[in-house]
């Protein structure tokens, strides 16, 4: 499964991925953002209801039960402002009710259960506000449903307690409505931004697509394309400029290779013509001796050394083909465990022959002459062993007198 969401990933295009990942971080940063913004609201809105059910509570305490209903008409007591739905109730110490006090928008809504309300449950609570469901049942989180918010204080005057109660439902409300407003407001600001980040980053890989039209061209044969290079500090502008180099380095390589292969093509359409005016000699002399022409020893002596001329002619130019197409061919060496006395008193021989006047002779290290009884082992190749000695050969004999010896 993994493997499966790696492998789909890989195939996601970079726009996708950084446009996807975008809003991804905004989404997460979106919904911490709209929690916390929501727990200190809630935590605002409670504050306040409780600040008001203390000083309320604080204040009816103290007043006499026989009494509080005139007193509370007369508006004789100093309560802060309350909200337009309440309910305050004295109690007896056996949870008794006794009288109640309250107000509400809706004449038909529910008023808090307190049967289960006692002087004992009353110290229990310290004078802390709790919230209790429409049954009466303490809760610790309403998680935004309907209750009250309750504060129970023991009379200060007569044995007894006072109890107030604020409706939840407004402050719950509220807050559902806030949450979904943000969840609306965040979802629109998602988009836009995802609209944003997509238009943003496309138009920032938009030069990644001239280099991959420009690389096709080049590998079409068009080594002249070149990038344009608007801002060479970003990023883009520095691999723009980068391709550019590589492509003129591309370039000035083809050309050279191309005028490399004309001035091959040239060299061997020469040679090949070269090589027809010595063939023709030495096929004409040997016409003239097989028909006899060359009775003489001064006609057939002359033959013979333009034989020879022209044998060294071609030779010389069958030695730059070699060449030649060893350049090009570049091949491996196959390395061989073999005897080099043999190759290089071959190659002796036939330097020999070809510089009859030279004396060339093989030795070992100390300078003493060596025979085909004298064994050196190596791992070369030996063919390429025996072009090194006979191009050592040829230099030696083409680039020092002919009465030295060549070792």
């Amino acid at each position: 499964m993994n493997a499966k969401l790696a492998l789909g990933w890989s195939q996601v295009s970079l726009r996708a991925k950084l446009t996807a990942l975008s809003v991804s971080i905004i989404g997460v940063l979106l919904i911490i953002s709209s929690l916390g913004t929501v727990a200190l609201l809630r935590t605002y809105l409670q504050a306040n209801v409780d600040n008001v059910l203390n000083q309320t509570a604080q204040t009816m305490r103290l007043e006499d039960p026989a009494l509080i209903q005139a007193r509370f008409a007369a508006k004789q007591i100093d309560l802060p402002a309350l909200p337009t739905d309440y309910y305050m109730a004295y109690l007896g110490p056996d949870g008794s009710f006794l009288l109640s006090i309250s107000q509400s928008t809706n004449p038909k809504a529910p008023v808090p259960n307190l049967s289960t309300m006692s002087i004992a449950s009353v110290r229990l609570t310290h004078g802390v506000p709790f919230e209790i469901d429409n049954r009466g049942r303490p809760v610790i989180d309403l998680n935004e449903g309907k209750g009250w918010r309750i504060l129970a204080v023991p009379l200060s005057s007569s044995p007894g307690s006072f109890v107030i109660a604020l409706p939840v439902d407004n402050n719950n409300a509220l807050i559902i409505q806030y949450r979904n407003i943000g969840a609306l407001f965040g979802s629109l600001l998602l988009l836009l931004s995802a609209l944003a980040i997509w238009l943003t980053i496309s138009s920032a890989l938009r030069p990644l697509k001239e280099v991959e039209r420009t690389a096709e061209a080049v590998a079409a044969g068009d080594f002249g394309r070149r990038l344009m290079e608007p801002h060479s500090k970003t990023e883009v502008g520095r691999i723009n400029s980068a391709m550019n180099i590589m492509l003129g380095s591309i370039e000035t390589a083809m050309n050279s290779r191309g005028k490399a292969l004309e001035q091959m093509r040239r060299f061997v359409s020469d040679a090949s013509h070269e090589l027809r005016t010595p063939l023709a000699s030495v096929r004409g002399y040997a016409e003239l001796y097989r028909m006899g022409a060359l009775k003489e020893k001064q006609a057939l002596d002359d033959a013979m050394n333009r034989i020879e001329s022209e044998a060294l002619r071609m030779g010389g130019l069958v030695d730059n083909l070699l060449t030649l197409a060893r350049l090009d061919e570049a091949t491996d060496l196959a390395l061989v465990e073999t005897d080099l006395v043999p190759i290089a008193l071959e190659a002796a021989k036939d330097a020999s022959v070809a510089e009859h006047k030279r004396t060339i002779l093989v030795t070992n290290f100390a300078g003493k002459k060596i025979g085909s009884s004298y064994r050196v082992k190596a791992k070369v190749d030996a063919m390429a062993l025996r072009q090194v000695f006979t191009n050592l050969l040829a230099n030696a004999s083409r680039f020092s007198p002919a009465d030295k010896t060549v070792e």
